[in-house]
């Protein structure tokens, strides 16, 4: 379903929280109760769980709120996009090409086309190549490292997109979705349907989305349940057929991951 639009309210100024060393602790005591069995908590949850006054937990989570490492649903609060950004630039400060080598060369082994490790690349709303294998056919498709796309588009961007932030999805079908190549995909509840789809099944696929010759399978590495970065696949559309999609994919998946195990995260 489409997202509705409605007008935006002006931000809250976050409480004044007394400056220390102890509120500090307390502050982030609050944001490690949040996790992926329970993302969500009620201010009275926190300070029960916390062993803290009502009132002082209210301001930290309003100062939290405020710089949106916090946002609230309803009368609940979740992580907002401040904390999964700061967990994203700390794992950008790893070095995710190097870790996930051995990922992309057994996927380059098992597949002979060109491999691609994609990033979210916030400041222009794309996905950021990072790291490809090429193919070894003679047809291939050359991808540059360095190279951003938009995030609407193509199965590695697709990928990332889809375990985004809700905030990020929203803002992207709200903008008009360029039309990069014949099969790109325009409408944004047709996008949101995709989006779904690639969450039930944990990858993405796009078929001339970013170019008219190719096509291409992607999977989200997930870390805490968000989204560190894409392992995907990219050929020409001359070697497309459904059940070539099919076993790619199951491959694409399993390099995914692998991914998550080389740094950590889930691999269930």
């Amino acid at each position: 379903m489409e997202p509705t639009t409605s007008r935006k309210k002006a931000p809250r100024r976050a409480a004044p929280v007394p400056a220390g060393p102890k509120v500090l602790e307390k502050a982030l005591r609050v944001l490690d109760l949040f996790t992926v069995e329970r993302p969500s908590w009620s201010v009275s949850e926190i300070a029960r769980e916390l062993g803290m006054p009502t009132a002082t937990t209210h301001r930290i989570i309003r100062a939290l709120e405020g710089r949106s490492y916090l946002t609230r649903i309803n009368s609940r609060y979740r992580l907002g996009f401040a904390a999964v950004d700061l967990g994203r630039r700390a794992m950008a400060s790893v070095d995710l090409r190097s870790r996930l080598a051995p990922v992309l060369r057994n996927l380059s082994r098992a597949t002979g086309e060109t491999v691609l490790l994609n990033v979210y690349d916030k400041a222009h709303h794309g996905s950021l190549c990072i790291d490809r294998i090429e193919a070894t056919h003679d047809l291939r498709l050359t991808i540059q490292i360095g190279r951003v796309t938009p995030i609407h588009a193509g199965a590695s961007a697709k990928a990332l997109l889809a375990f985004l932030d809700e905030q990020v999805i929203a803002d992207v079908l709200a903008q008009p979705l360029e039309k990069l190549a014949p099969g790109t995909i325009t409408d944004p509840a047709e996008l949101r349907r995709d989006l779904a789809r690639i969450r039930r099944r944990g990858w993405a696929s796009s078929y001339q989305e970013n170019n008219a010759d190719a096509w291409g399978l992607a999977a989200p590495i997930l870390v805490n349940g968000q989204p560190v970065a894409s392992v995907g696949l990219a050929a020409p559309a001359a070697r497309y057929s459904k059940s070539t999609g099919r076993d790619l994919a199951r491959l694409v998946l399993a390099a995914a991951r692998d991914g998550e195990a080389q740094l950590g995260g889930p691999t269930s």
